[in-house]
């Protein structure tokens, strides 16, 4: 499948999630609210790699479960299509760590099989497409284990 309509049919498959009224636990500390102030003005589609943040100072381990479910298409997208953060650095890399590498999480108990087929389709449209980048950057090992934690 061409990732345009990869993309495309992944924005429809996650339309069940509304924009939550906060994205993260804004009680929860410092952190999160700042986390929120950065994205909640968003829709999924405009999140901007600057919001979005860095592999260090990134809003997807923040995010709740209704917000991932929400955002998570956009996440999708920035990281098939190869879109750097706003340090430069492929976000590619970040997904495959906050992401790939947490299927267990709280954060993804909203989605549905198919939805959670479609994170695991796209991991492995990155190891298909970008996996020269994934090891300059050494995440060529963890892009198979995250394929393999949303297997199941």
């Amino acid at each position: 499948m061409e990732i345009a309509s990869f993309v495309e049919n992944t924005y429809r498959l996650f339309e069940t999630f509304n924009k939550p009224l906060h994205s993260t636990d804004i009680k929860h500390c410092e952190e999160c609210r700042e986390h929120n102030d950065e994205v909640n003005g968003a829709s999924r589609r405009d999140l901007s790699p600057e919001q979005i943040g860095t592999v260090c100072w990134g809003i997807s381990s923040f995010l709740t479960p209704e917000a991932m479910g929400y955002y998570i298409p956009r996440l999708i997208e920035l990281a098939v299509t190869g879109e750097n953060d706003k340090e430069g650095t492929p976000y590619m890399c970040s997904f495959v760590n906050q992401i790939g590498l947490n299927s267990d999480s709280k954060q993804f108990e909203l989605l549905s099989k198919e939805q959670r087929q479609a994170v695991r389709s796209s991991l492995v449209i990155l190891k298909a497409n970008h996996i020269e980048m994934l090891t300059q950057h050494c995440w060529d090992n963890e892009i198979e284990a995250a394929i393999n934690q949303w297997s199941t």
